[in-house]
């Protein structure tokens, strides 16, 4: 008995130590394998995942790997999917027939010639834009390679820009922007031929391609449709945004930033608030004393090289800068030095009395030194950006109650038999400082620049063609886009620019800098509601039974405006994007879609913009890019 109590002791024992050893060993396989999984958790994510098309949208599902099937990659369904495909932004306005069948390509293995449509010889300062153009679409495909380390394999490709007007280099407000894709394959080798009239033509044609290159994380390369064909022009001309640049300084590499963005949703006018009553940082050689008096310290300031560098970017990017000149008002810091009398209302206190926000200060109207001053002031800024085609000169918030706390004036006023307390007598001298300052413009320039000036008290009055010709003014509206003095601009035939605020200004929706709560433009404008600032509707809708066809042409195109009281350079790029890009499509297409239909290629469009190192906010969960079209909410459409 006791023998057998000890051989079944020393079974137990061998159980309990043989368990042991298995469960050891099952531990220790757990753990490879999860480490095995950890080195390899990026494959098989990729793995796990393919994209198939639904009803024109791209779709993540369970990659099954199943014969006959292809693993397809988001990039590359977005290529084949959509109607058109290629997730394009602004979407063309015109033809667009885009082939299934895609193809890789070799990012070393890319040349791009320029040539005359017509055997002339291409003007040096042109080919000199075609250079740079060159070199900004090879840097941009080879940087998308070597951050993903594609592989270098696949077809070359062969760019051939085809240009009708060989001499025109800078952009204006007329230029034609139409273009002509044309990609085909031969021989393992893909053609892309781009003819325009113009070079911004040529350089929109190339960055349409450029967005339908795209990497695949499935094959590791790059690649693009074997055969495609775009038709394209803008429906509007003006197509901008307002930056100031006066409350707060923006580095002078942060504005090229954004005119690098801009480009790329082919938007063309950046109108530069770069002066206000808060500080004078442009460079003067004929006034130092406003940039020494003006400029908030030395390291804040735009020096004449840095904005004729910056004009020459913006050109062949296809960006013309419109500096604007914001007078009588919006002058202040700056102007301590001149003489007494130029300036009234210098930083008054209470500033609610005076002004709209702090800093006050108003040019004197009746005070000669203004219009030397002025004179220099154009002359800096022609030899800088070349006002010969435009200029904006600002012309908004004018305070009457300034200019009549000014001795000069009210004495002027008395000398013309006018009366102080009459609304007109001032109207009559901001008139006189209007047609002067336009006259020293004409002088600057030897020409007759179409001016841009702000809706304003003046703009509004029923005989504001009195003042401001119809064939030299253009008006900016930055009040609301339903503002009835839309309809009377409409019925005088001036034409417009909209930065409507309730939909346009990029500021709003932030808390107050003057006063608590939020600031006086609340609430935030959304990109969907950017989007779907139809202006011809607006014209429409303001001008009601008296509307006629012929208003809808008086419509030159419209900016986004960011003012900066609150604003710096390093909360520029979410202010901005990618909520202009939706200004973009919207100026460029005029879409008769909602913005539900546009979201899925919004969300591909700011991934591009991130991609160019541009710190655009993000829209949505990513969940809704791998699922396009599951996230909107469509109730509101009434679709059967």
């Amino acid at each position: 008995m006791l023998e057998l109590n000890r051989i079944q002791a020393k079974s137990w024992k061998f159980i309990i130590l043989n368990t042991f050893f298995l469960l050891v060993l099952h531990l220790q396989t757990i753990n490879a394998e999860q480490c095995l999984k950890t080195e390899d958790i990026v494959r098989s994510i990729r793995g796990r995942w393919t994209y198939k098309c639904v009803n024109q949208k791209c779709h993540k599902t369970l990659y099954k790997g199943e014969q006959g099937s292809q693993q397809i990659s988001l990039n590359v369904c977005k290529l084949k999917c959509g109607d058109p495909p290629g997730a394009l932004w602004p979407l063309p306005n015109g033809h667009v027939s885009i082939h299934d069948r895609i193809i890789p390509i070799n990012p070393n293995n890319i040349n791009i010639e320029s040539v005359s449509a017509n055997n002339k010889d291409i003007d040096w300062k042109v080919g000199k834009l075609f250079l740079e153009l060159r070199k900004s679409f090879l840097t941009r495909i080879v940087s998308e390679a070597t951050t993903r380390d594609a592989r270098a394999e696949g077809n070359g490709l062969i760019i051939r820009l085809q240009v009708h007007d060989t001499i025109s280099g800078r952009p204006t407000l007329d230029m034609d922007e139409s273009y002509h894709l044309h990609v085909d394959t031969v021989d393992n080798k893909i053609v892309a031929n781009i003819e325009a009239q113009s070079y911004f033509g040529s350089r929109h044609g190339l960055e349409t391609l450029s967005q339908l290159v795209a990497y695949d994380d499935v094959s590791n390369s790059l690649v693009m449709p074997a055969k495609l064909e775009i038709r394209d022009r803008p429906v509007y001309k003006y197509r901008g945004l307002v930056l100031d640049t006066a409350r707060n300084f923006i580095p002078i590499e942060d504005i090229r930033r954004t005119i690098d963005a801009m480009a790329t949703v082919k938007l063309n006018i950046f109108h530069w608030h770069i002066t206000d009553s808060h500080s004078f940082p442009m460079e003067s050689k004929t006034f130092p004393n406003l940039t020494i008096y003006g400029a908030y310290g030395p390291d804040k300031i735009y020096t004449q090289k840095e904005i004729r560098d910056l004009v020459e970017f913006a050109a062949w990017k296809g960006v013309k800068i419109i500096p604007e000149f914001d007078a009588p008002a919006h002058t202040g810091e700056g102007w301590q030095w001149a003489p007494p009398g130029t300036l009234i209302c210098l930083n008054d206190q209470p500033w609610y009395d005076h002004c709209v926000e702090p800093p006050c200060g108003q040019l004197n109207p009746v005070n000669e030194n203004v219009y030397k001053i002025l004179s220099g002031i154009q002359t800096d800024m022609h030899e800088m950006f070349d006002l010969s085609d435009v200029f904006h000169m600002g012309g908004d918030e004018v305070q009457f109650k300034c200019w009549n706390s000014s001795k000069e004036v009210v004495e002027f006023i008395e000398s013309k038999g006018w009366n102080q307390s009459d609304s007109k007598s001032m109207f009559r001298i901001w008139d006189i400082f209007q047609s002067r300052a336009y006259s020293s413009l004409q002088q600057v320039t030897n020409k007759s620049p179409q001016a841009i000036l702000w809706t304003s008290t003046l703009t509004e009055r029923e005989d504001v063609t009195e003042f401001l010709d119809t064939n030299k003014y253009i008006v900016q509206i930055w009040t609301t886009g339903t503002d009835a003095q839309i309809k009377d601009l409409a019925k005088k035939g001036y034409r417009m620019i909209f930065s409507n605020y309730d939909a346009l200004y990029l500021d709003c929706g932030f808390g107050g800098w003057v006063s608590g709560g939020n600031n006086w433009c609340s609430p935030y404008k959304p990109w969907q509601t950017i989007y779907s600032n139809d202006m011809v509707q607006l014209v429409k809708q303001v001008t009601g039974s008296e509307y006629k066809p012929e208003m809808t042409q008086l419509i030159y195109g419209a900016a986004a405006a960011l003012w900066t009281e609150q604003v710096d350079e390093q909360s520029l790029d979410g202010r901005v994007w990618p909520r202009l890009a939706a200004l973009a499509e919207r100026l460029w297409t005029n879409p008769s879609t909602p913005w539900q239909d546009a979201e899925f290629r919004m969300l591909a469009q700011r991934e591009r913009l991130v991609r160019m190192n541009i710190e655009a906010e993000a829209l949505e969960p990513e969940w809704c890019r791998q699922h396009e079209g599951d996230c909107p909410d469509l109730r509101s459409l009434n679709r059967n």
